[in-house]
């Protein structure tokens, strides 16, 4: 770990470490999702506050104030973690790979981790060796593999290149089953499947010229088709919903518009989905309000809730990042009182470059201990 070295790191408490500095690294762009990519658009939270960043960007020794000390939190929410495999020039974590090695140097997390997320095309272009080296570690730990994977058909005439959709020319039956028959025929374990906000995507929220607009029922009629895939292969995945939970975005309101979509899906295909994600815009300072009131909803009407904690796509290292989110899961269940079913640790932004060890708490594995820590 940057700012520290021999016996002083050994004296210093884990979760005061927060306030150490690394080198910092330049930032890139991100993989075009057209490309059926692993990596995936996400909202440019831009303008969150730098103040929530507990790291020190601007040097060691500027005039920081330490970071704070970690609430206590009860919570019995399960961990996922899904990092963003390095690819190209769009950064990443340059470690991924070796996160799935004998003796991998994140313990604690490793133990208290329930399942490692993969992007769906991460799993249909990685090397027949490095996806079988990642099933066979999750199996030998007890973990099993959580999937974020489009679930619409784009058409000639729209949805190429838009989050949420496989390209024209590419049936979603076919790249769906192409990497789960991947995974089968290793024999791995997928218990949770989560479709990349359909809704958003594939109802046009935000007027994308070149997203389809699609009536929200017909939506639900393509994810309920998506999830009769899946059951193909493995018949005891649940295949659950991730959205965007911004609140200018949807009429009348953020929690009403996803309640209806909601109730949608369960009157066109039968069933509700089993637990719902929110993908929150952290820029609008009244966001812990708004996603309480989703997941209280959300679990009145059956489902279970999770949040997905993150750091900003401005943050230029690691420890701004680890910090930002860390100042994220304080605030939401810390602060006001969320009890979320699931956490999910994910990036799909530049950072975290290195998500080991986790002895170094600027580090993605470093972030889950602190969580683990604050919650134990």
């Amino acid at each position: 770990m940057a700012g520290c070295t021999g016996l002083l790191c050994a004296r210093i408490p884990f979760l005061e470490v927060f306030n150490m500095c690394e080198t910092e690294r330049t930032k890139e762009q991100k993989e075009n999702p057209a490309h059926g990519s692993a990596f995936r658009w996400r909202l440019p939270l831009a303008f969150a506050s730098a103040a929530l960043a507990l790291g020190c960007a601007a040097g060691c020794g500027s005039g920081h104030s330490p970071a704070p000390a970690v609430t206590p939190i009860q919570s019995s929410a399960a961990i996922w973690f899904h990092p963003k495999p390095a690819g190209g020039t769009e950064g990443g974590s340059t470690d991924f790979l070796l996160l799935f090695q004998a003796n991998a140097p994140w313990p604690r997390a490793m133990a208290k981790t329930q399942v490692i997320g993969l992007y769906a095309g991460w799993i249909a272009d990685a090397s027949d060796q490095d996806l079988q080296s990642v099933v066979e570690f999750l199996n030998a730990h007890n973990m099993g593999i959580e999937i974020e994977a489009p679930a619409m058909q784009a058409l000639a005439t729209c949805g190429s290149g838009v989050e949420g959709y496989v390209p024209y020319g590419q049936s979603v039956e076919t790249f769906t089953l192409a990497y789960l028959q991947r995974l089968q025929s290793l024999g791995a374990q997928v218990p949770y499947i989560k479709v990349d906000e359909p809704y958003f995507f594939g109802n046009n929220v935000l007027s994308d010229p070149n997203s389809c607009l699609f009536s929200v029922e017909q939506v639900a009629t393509e994810v309920g088709q998506y999830v009769q895939i899946v059951k193909t292969v493995y018949p005891n995945a649940q295949v659950g919903d991730v959205e965007p939970i911004i609140a200018s975005a949807y009429l009348p309101d953020v929690a009403t518009a996803m309640a209806q979509w909601h109730a949608t899906y369960q009157t066109v295909t039968g069933a509700p989905f089993p637990f719902f994600i929110a993908d929150t815009d952290f820029s609008n300072p009244a966001w812990p309000t708004i996603v309480k009131g989703i997941e209280t909803a959300t679990k009145q009407s059956g489902m279970q809730f999770g949040i997905i904690y993150i750091g900003d796509m401005q943050d230029v290292s690691d420890s701004e990042w680890t910090g930002t989110a860390l100042s994220r899961f304080q605030t939401y269940q810390g602060q006001n009182g969320g009890q979320p079913d699931y956490v999910l640790f994910q990036s799909w932004e530049p950072e975290p470059q290195y998500c080991l060890p986790e002895t170094d708490p600027t580090t993605f594995t470093g972030l889950l201990d602190a969580y683990i820590e604050a919650t134990s």
